[in-house]
């Protein structure tokens, strides 16, 4: 990206309107009044003298100097031939406000533009807005009310960055954080994103570092594996990045034949890409704005052991319900602990957690409540305080303010003030003034209070895996040795694929016959299971071609039982025989596979497996690579992962073992790149600690050449 796009010294307006009641009009009205130090020219060719008061040009070419930025206000078939002219005079970036702009000719005026260093935002964008820099690029009518009424600055540890593919959302985005008194450093609307993208921007404030949150509202993403690097440098500069993306709902594209391709939505990669990357994602913009305010004001949470302080009783137990639903916690508070808040506050109240304090510990400016907050700071029993109070009267904040500030700073703690009654804007303004952020709902301080926990606990992670020796990666792949056709993968190079990734299967053969199946199985021992292999069915229950605990007496019914089945539901299929597997003893039936996602590549899933995968569908999907620690966090995912851990009087089950193999299908899914589209493995039997795993069923998909 070109820099003079965000740090202009000049800037010209094409097709400048004299009228600010038109976008044209408000475009140059919104750049000449917002800040803006450097000359501003009109251009339109109308043969106006002046417009809004500056001197006015009839092109490019009849200006004084050479702009550094250009605004494109004229109508869209006319834009790309623009573009080409100020490329070859020199300008440094154009912003595109136009929605009607031909493609293929925007295409070649793009590709004009980038080989002179000319960057472009849009077409179809809103803008952008730095206050800070007094750059008003935009005709947004919530800018010209900060023109107009300059918005009130405030203490906030980490000003809000807001970047929106979607122009609208963006600028409304700005105005509603105003309106809960954040200090804004930027807002970017990418539109259409011919040239520049929205992460451009991202990583532009993340290696700037004056932003502190970066707000991203995104339909999809123009380029998806840039994502994960820009992600790593604000992580870095441990710059929480808080995106709202729309479309949970689309459904997959790929023609599936797995389990896993099954479950794997059109969003569950970009879950699995913000989960690995600290990414925190909210479902609208009130969430968007109350996790903002919590990173733009208060320390990351350690753990997640929250105190409740209220005024109200059954306001405390509305907020332990609601932090609870969040997977927050109310620890019991210490006797220690409990009597020195019982020496604060009068005799009624309660010390336990939720503290109830009563209104009273409002009065006399709050020293009791202040007193509470410090005690519960200073405890180190819990990881955040919230407190409910009313935050209606007039100057209630106000009497608290010249204590509360100094607390509030040698907290370490984030603290919440939420107000069970409508608060006025003069106490939350008072409470913005003072470095700390008042809520009107305790579903958003659960939010809240659940991203600094997300995001603290992301950044914990980060530093332990810094101190830790990288894991090291084995033989070469075995994809630069094998070549292998399009379709489902037969059972000889399965296995040798799985034996090259240390991927352990039950002892099995190939039979074409019922007398070799016999012998066969006696020489592996029984029970043993019967498969029908087949390259036309993915799914061989559903085929009735699968036996399971066969004896020695039973085979060869067994084996024509099988064979009746598969003819009748699938009287097409190629049958190169049946596999004879050893029977292995039960375990926790998991499932275990990879998905190419078009956007990420290869997606790594895990979750309770058999034949009701798809019904309980508790799943979780992570790209490679995946780590020891990534694998465990997957495991914990997992809505069930209790009973792996030994639920109900059972033993443990081996997750180092079943980590060891999420991350061997992760790096069979990263080498396999463009050769492996899908894997399953299902059921992946689980056996006690120290007893390890064992994938009875492999289905691998290979892709046809690209």
């Amino acid at each position: 990206m070109n820099p003079r796009l965000l740090h202009p010294r000049s800037v010209a307006v094409v097709g400048a309107s004299q009228d600010t009641g038109k976008t044209r009009g408000k475009m140059l009205r919104c750049v000449k009044d917002g800040g803006f130090t450097g000359p501003v020219y009109p251009v339109n060719p109308g043969g106006y003298a002046t417009i809004q008061g500056l001197k006015a040009y009839a092109s490019l070419g009849a200006l004084p100097e050479v702009p550094d930025l250009l605004l494109i206000g004229i109508p869209g078939t006319g834009v790309p031939a623009l573009i080409e002219e100020a490329a070859a005079m020199g300008c440094a970036g154009a912003i595109v406000f136009s929605s009607d702009v031909p493609e293929p000719a925007l295409e070649r005026a793009v590709r004009a533009a980038r080989a002179k260093g000319m960057s472009i935002l849009g077409p179809n964008t809103e803008g952008l807005y730095l206050p800070g820099a007094g750059l008003a690029a935009t005709f947004a009518h919530v800018v010209e009310e900060c023109i107009d009424h300059p918005p009130r600055r405030h203490a906030s540890k980490r000003p809000v960055a807001v970047v929106s593919q979607s122009g609208g959302i963006g600028f409304a985005l700005f105005g509603r954080a105003l309106a809960e008194h954040l200090d804004v450093h930027s807002v970017t609307t990418t539109g259409n994103e011919a040239d520049l993208e929205c992460l451009d921007f991202v990583e532009q404030l993340a290696d700037g570092g004056e932003a502190g949150v970066i707000l991203l509202f995104i339909e999809g993403l123009k380029n998806p594996r840039r994502f994960a690097a820009v992600a790593e440098k604000a992580a870095h500069r441990e710059i929480p990045i808080v995106v709202m993306k729309i479309g949970r709902s689309e459904a997959g594209q790929r023609a599936a034949v797995s389990h896993t391709a099954h479950l794997a939505g059109a969003d569950a990669a970009y879950d699995a890409v913000f989960e690995r990357h600290g990414v925190i994602r909210v479902s609208d913009a009130e969430e968007m704005l109350s996790v903002a305010a919590a990173f733009s004001r208060m320390p990351l949470m350690r753990g997640g052991r929250t105190a409740v302080i209220t005024t109200s009783g059954g306001a405390g137990g509305w907020a332990a319900d609601l932090l609870s639903a969040q997977g927050l916690t109310l620890p019991p508070l210490s006797a220690h602990v409990q009597q020195e808040i019982k020496a604060l506050v009068p005799a009624l109240s309660s010390a336990a957690n939720p503290v109830d304090t009563t209104v009273t510990a409002t009065e006399n400016k709050g020293r009791a409540m202040l007193g509470v907050i410090d005690v519960l700071a200073r405890s180190g029993e819990v990881d955040a305080v919230l407190v409910n109070m009313g935050l209606s009267p007039r100057g209630r904040v106000q009497g608290m303010a010249p204590e509360l500030k100094p607390l509030l700073e040698r907290c370490g703690i984030p603290v919440l003030f939420h107000s069970h009654i409508a608060p006025s804007q003069e106490n939350l303004q008072a409470l913005a003034d003072i470095g700390a952020h008042g809520f009107a709902s305790f579903r958003a301080c659960a939010c809240a209070l659940e991203a600094l926990r997300r995001y603290g606990s992301f950044q914990a992670r980060r530093c332990e895996a810094a101190g830790r020796p990288q894991e090291q990666v084995a033989a070469p792949s075995w994809f630069q040795s094998n070549a292998l056709a399009a379709g489902v993968l037969g059972e000889a190079d399965t296995r040798r694929l799985l034996a090259h990734y240390a991927i352990p299967v039950p002892p099995a053969a190939v039979a074409t016959s019922a007398a070799q199946a016999l012998k066969q199985a006696r020489e592996m021992g029984f029970p043993v299971v019967l498969k029908i292999q087949s390259p036309d069915i993915a799914h061989k229950t559903e085929a009735g071609g699968v036996v399971l605990g066969v004896e020695e007496h039973a085979l060869d019914a067994a084996y024509a039982r099988l064979m009746g089945n598969v003819r009748r539901h699938a009287p097409q299929a190629r049958i190169e025989g049946v596999q004879v597997q050893k029977m292995m003893p039960p375990g926790h039936e998991m499932v275990v596979g990879m998905v190419h996602d078009a956007d990420f590549g290869p997606l790594v899933m895990l979750g309770f497996g058999g034949i009701y995968v798809e019904v309980l569908k508790d799943v979780v999907f992570a790209p490679p690579p995946i780590s020891r620690a990534n694998a465990l966090r997957m495991i914990d995912g997992l809505k069930a992962a209790a009973i792996l851990k030994g639920a109900r009087g059972r033993p443990p089950a081996d997750l180092d073992a079943l980590a060891k193999l999420l991350g061997a299908v992760a790096r069979l899914a990263a080498e396999g790149e463009g050769v492996v589209d899908q894997i399953d493995f299902n059921p992946v039997l689980v056996y006690p600690e120290g007893q390890g795993v064992v994938a009875v069923d492999s289905l691998i998909a290979v892709r046809p050449p690209q």
